[in-house]
């Protein structure tokens, strides 16, 4: 076969395993750029500047290789019985927990949900809390991913 089709076939077969099915020619094209193409169809979709669609594929690549279901049951923080970070971008428990500052929780207070810690193994609600996540650093003087150590 041509080396052509076989590179679309193989990125094509990479993509639908790491959950990426909606592959236009113009994705496939760009996949190779990527380490996490589910994660930059995520970020690009929800309206991510390319700069943070750039770093986004680097950190989720070292959090989590690419996984929704990755869970670091290392990270101290505890909520309801879950202990860890979670999802694509490893978001701490910490960032749910009831605080005096956030009564609800961080999260719960920005992203205007009721959140448990399995919901940050959603895709599309890890990709709202890391972008949450990014905005409060950036609003307090950061590069918005201090949380990652991505500065």
């Amino acid at each position: 076969m041509n080396g052509v089709i076989m590179k679309k076939i193989f990125l094509c077969i990479v993509a639908f395993s790491l959950g990426f099915t909606n592959v236009s020619a113009v994705d496939a094209k760009r996949l190779p750029k990527v380490k996490c193409p589910n994660v930059w169809k995520l970020t690009t979709d929800a309206g991510w500047i390319d700069d943070d669609v750039r770093m986004a594929d680097v950190i989720s690549f070292r959090e989590s290789r690419c996984n929704h279901l990755a869970h670091n049951k290392l990270d101290p923080v505890t909520v309801a019985g879950v202990k860890g970070s979670l999802g694509l971008f490893q978001i701490n428990l910490f960032w749910i927990s009831k605080t005096s500052s956030y009564p609800k929780g961080f999260l719960q207070t920005v992203l205007k949900r009721d959140l448990v810690p399995a919901d940050l193994f959603v895709p599309e609600i890890n990709v709202a809390s890391a972008a949450a996540i990014i905005k409060y650093n950036r609003g307090n003087g950061g590069c918005g991913w201090q949380a990652w150590n991505g500065c």
